[in-house]
């Protein structure tokens, strides 16, 4: 019974695949090129490569787990179980393909007074890692700057309740933020998109 459960909801990727397939299949959930188009799923054009391989190892180890995600007519899906069944070679063509493909800030709706209040808070406390008003990315420091505020949200959950491994110095500053804070750093993220 497992077996089978697990060849239902696991990824369509097959040993014999091509890399053409490969980019289809990421693309089924996080969008044309990696632009995601789906709130809840993370844009990863232009991650940075070692970010991109980081990313697939903490997937890989179980370090960091992947909500469920389900997309009409198709079969769910957990990043995990499709990290584990990418070869290294696969990852690196991959990580490759999309550190190489521009990011399209998402389009969402701002509240301006957070946003002002976010710049600040991200002056003080984000922009020596993510620099650039998180636009930039820095090894494994991905693009904030007009990231899915969704998305955003749930990973700052997964900081505070430890569901998400995070460098200590990083854990320190998100701990000393309140939610007022939190959201008004999303909206500031999601107004950097917008310009």
């Amino acid at each position: 019974m497992f077996i089978f459960l697990s060849l239902v909801v696991a990824p369509t990727i097959t040993p014999a695949r091509d890399f053409v397939t490969l980019v289809q299949t990421c693309e089924s959930c996080h969008g044309k090129d990696g632009n995601s188009t789906t709130p809840d799923v993370p844009i990863i054009a232009g991650f940075t490569y070692e970010g991109f391989l980081n990313t697939i190892d903490v997937f890989r180890e179980d370090e960091r787990v992947a909500k469920e995600f389900h997309k009409a007519g198709e079969p769910e899906t957990v990043m995990n179980d499709i990290a584990k069944g990418l070869s290294d070679e696969e990852v690196r063509n991959l990580a490759d393909y999309f550190s190489k493909r521009d990011f399209k800030p998402a389009q969402q709706s701002v509240n301006t007074e957070l946003a002002r209040r976010g710049e600040v808070i991200h002056k003080q406390s984000c922009e020596r890692c993510h620099t650039d008003n998180g636009a930039k990315p820095v090894e494994d420091a991905a693009i904030l700057a007009g990231q899915w505020t969704p998305y955003l949200r749930r990973q700052f959950d997964n900081f505070l309740s430890g569901k998400r491994m995070v460098p200590r110095s990083m854990l320190r500053r998100i701990k000393k933020l309140s939610k007022n804070d939190i959201e008004a750093l999303l909206h500031f993220y999601a107004s950097e998109g917008l310009q």
